[in-house]
């Protein structure tokens, strides 16, 4: 996603030009499309910032490419400006999974879309990312659980671990580290964007600590899947003797061997935000609870609050 891009998707020619003029004058790139068919491989070739999408534009209607940049992890946090005839709730909208960060009502004026589209890029550039994973950390989640809490729609959040990291980090170091990292961030894209639902945010809370907000009911699905995946693929990570023995010797300083398994996985699922919580760190507290039971137990598991209000 490149900050000092615009697409624009817009059938009147005379309407374009006026952004166009207006975009590039501020210094912004500017690429556009008169259908709707266009957008989503444009986004992707062309990596916007911010999208402004007309919401009739021909062959595939606005409200239909919004819930397709939304559907895919490379387009997902790209802004969108829809531009309509009349007002809209984006709250309902958002209820129905079609998530607007604004709106313009036509006719405008040229200069609301330079201030629309900077405030759109200002906001992502305020919110920082790891700079290993590329995902948003706790401060952007807990904004969008507490949308959820105050009624933007319910969704389920997994909390995930990675048990025994630190320890193979100590012995494999830390580029090694960063490739069971890796592994996980490319699990977790993958195992969701299957599911083929916009309602996902991905979010690196520090170190091997992840979560995930997805809609209601596909939590336990998704966290299962991610159990499999990483379970099947993590011990490629290991050195032959290592994976064979299932897991690392390590001497302590009295000189005793001691045996650690292999990384396994732990995912707490914590459901019914809207109902039990009144605070997104409410959440997160009883995800950070399940994840501590967790690390009691052998292997990859999945533990589910059972928290009431």
């Amino acid at each position: 996603m490149n900050l000092e891009r615009v697409l624009v998707a817009e059938s009147d020619p005379h309407l374009v030009e006026i952004m166009v003029i207006r975009l590039s004058n501020a210094g912004y790139q500017v690429m556009t499309c008169a259908q709707g068919d266009q957008v989503l491989t444009k986004a992707l070739g062309f990596k916007p910032g911010v999208v402004i999408i007309d919401q009739y534009i021909p062959i595939k209607d606005g409200f239909e490419i919004c819930y397709e940049l939304k559907l895919h992890s490379e387009t997902r946090n790209m802004g969108i400006i829809l531009l309509t005839e009349e007002e809209i709730n984006l709250v309902d909208m958002a209820n129905l999974g079609v998530r607007v960060d604004t709106q313009l009502i036509k006719p405008f004026n040229p200069k609301d879309v330079l201030v629309k589209v900077n405030q759109l890029m200002a906001e992502r550039r305020a919110i920082s990312t790891n700079s290993l994973t590329g995902f948003q950390g706790w401060d952007a989640l807990r904004q969008e659980i507490m949308q959820r809490i105050t009624g933007a729609g319910d969704c389920d959040l997994l909390f995930i671990d990675i048990n025994n990291f630190r320890i193979y980090n100590q012995c494999y170091g830390f580029s090694a580290g960063d490739e069971a990292i890796r592994l996980l961030c490319r699990l977790l894209v993958e195992v969701t964007d299957e599911l083929e639902v916009p309602d996902i945010f991905i979010s690196h809370i520090h170190g091997d600590d992840f979560a995930v907000m997805l809609p209601v009911d596909t939590g336990a699905q998704v966290g299962q899947e991610l159990i499999k995946r990483f379970d099947e693929q993590i011990g490629a990570l290991y050195l032959d003797d290592d994976r064979e023995r299932g897991g690392l010797m390590v001497q302590k300083p009295d000189g005793k061997i001691e045996q650690w398994p292999l990384m396994a996985l732990t995912v707490a699922l914590v459901s019914e935000i809207q109902k039990k919580y009144t605070h997104p760190l409410e959440t997160k507290v009883v995800g950070e609870e399940l994840l501590r039971r967790l690390k009691l137990k052998q292997g990859s598991n999945l533990m589910m609050d059972r928290h009431t209000s």
